[in-house]
């Protein structure tokens, strides 16, 4: 059985391993500093809006940066974008580090950093998964996927906690430049893993621009109507579903009456629950209904959200907030491995470019949310994100959506 299991695995394969580490490290550092200026804000500010303002600033590049960003890693050699865009990761956050150090952070300053590493992460996203399948042969492609995603997933566990304890046991600039350094580790290995990597192939005589890369990649989807039922409930699972995480800390604060500490095993539990049901994904043989599967876990997902919305105990709150995770890492999971492995490599970095602007659209529910948290409390905003995500999977199974068909 873990014969069986390890002939199928893309751990076989030694360039993928070091891809993995380096993936796994960047991941945790990204959300170690989701964390890290969330509370920062608040500690600074005291403001709802001003946390979901970081976060607003955060994910802005997604959405206006990404469409050049996919153009770009379907030019460029990918790993060029990928190891440029943790350099400037690292200067960012040293940048930050000093001046939290001083005591002379600003708003404007937490905002500012924000803004840079998301647009790092706007580079780095969409040329490091499409960097994937060119390291792996073709059968090993999805499990690749699902490995690499729920690696990512796992640290987030792990990210959010190291924040929480950071922050408890020392300061923010202590904080800022553990961060620097493992984005700088991160680089090193990407470096190791795929310098030997080659530019991306490229159609003969296909010339794209920003826009029109992205409308071929549409025109694709479009003729793939199961695929492109799967991006548009993708367009609600993430705007809508996904804040929760960004906006935990007003809850934690607000319903929980908790510190850093609890903030970080909360969003940590979330991202466990997601790595775990990623990995037995990747272990389970890729034969199930993927379609019928991903409307249960999203549908799963947003009755859980709104479960946790009325939950009060901190113990309590770590079960169910878990549980969540497990149920969207199952969604986003296969979702991520599907859109690596069904595109065509020459688009492969446009595609994930499209994909990044879907967690674009967070920014503005989040600071949306945090408003309306900011009024009635986050306990609503809970409930109306889980509530939609839910509703939207019941109708489409209702008209028998093509996703059903996956």
């Amino acid at each position: 059985m873990i014969l069986a299991i390890w002939n199928r695995s893309s751990f076989r394969i030694g360039v993928f391993r070091w891809y993995w580490a380096a993936n796994v490290l960047v991941h945790i550092t990204y959300l170690l500093q989701a964390v890290a200026l969330g509370w920062h804000m608040l500690d600074v500010t005291g403001s709802p809006f001003q946390v979901g303002l970081v976060a607003f600033s955060y994910g802005l590049p997604l959405l206006v940066v990404a469409p050049f960003a996919g153009v770009v890693a379907d030019r460029l050699k990918r790993q060029w974008v990928v190891q440029g865009a943790l350099v400037v990761a690292v200067l960012a956050s040293a940048a930050l580090a000093l001046v939290a150090a001083n005591g002379a952070t600003s708003p404007l300053h937490i905002l500012t950093t924000s803004l840079v590493l998301g647009t790092t992460f706007s580079f780095y996203a969409p040329a490091r998964m499409a960097l994937l399948p060119n390291l792996l042969p073709d059968d090993m492609a999805f499990n690749g996927a699902t490995l690499s995603y729920s690696g990512t997933r796992l640290m987030g566990f792990f990210g959010p906690v190291l924040a929480g304890f950071l922050l408890d046991l020392t300061n923010i600039g202590v904080t800022l430049t553990v961060q620097a350094a493992l984005f700088a580790v991160g680089a090193l290995i990407y470096i190791k893993a795929t310098h030997f990597l080659p530019r991306p192939k490229r159609k003969k005589k296909e010339q794209f621009g920003i826009f029109g890369g992205l409308k071929a990649v549409i025109r694709y989807l479009q003729q793939n109507q199961a695929l492109f039922a799967l991006t548009l409930l993708a367009l609600v699972f993430v705007p809508f579903g996904m804040p929760y995480q960004k906006l935990m800390p007003i809850f934690v604060r607000d319903v929980l009456a908790e510190g850093p500490a609890m903030l970080g095993l909360l969003v940590g539990s979330a991202s466990l629950g997601s790595a775990i049901s990623g990995f037995a994904i990747a272990i389970i043989p890729d034969v199930y209904p993927k379609g019928k599967a991903i409307l249960l876990f999203s549908s799963l997902f947003g009755i859980g959200l709104v479960f946790y919305a009325f939950v009060s105990n901190s113990n309590i709150a770590l079960a169910v907030i878990f549980i969540v995770g497990v149920f969207s890492g199952l969604f986003l999971t296969v979702i991520n491995a599907l859109l690596v492995t069904m595109m065509p490599d020459d688009m492969r970095g446009r595609m994930m470019s499209l994909w990044g602007m879907v967690w674009g659209l967070i920014p503005l529910t989040t600071l949306i949310g945090g408003t309306i948290a900011e009024v009635w409390g986050i306990s609503i905003v809970y409930i109306a994100g889980g509530a939609t995500v839910a509703v939207t999977c019941a109708f489409m199974v209702a008209t028998r959506s093509p996703l059903l068909d996956l």
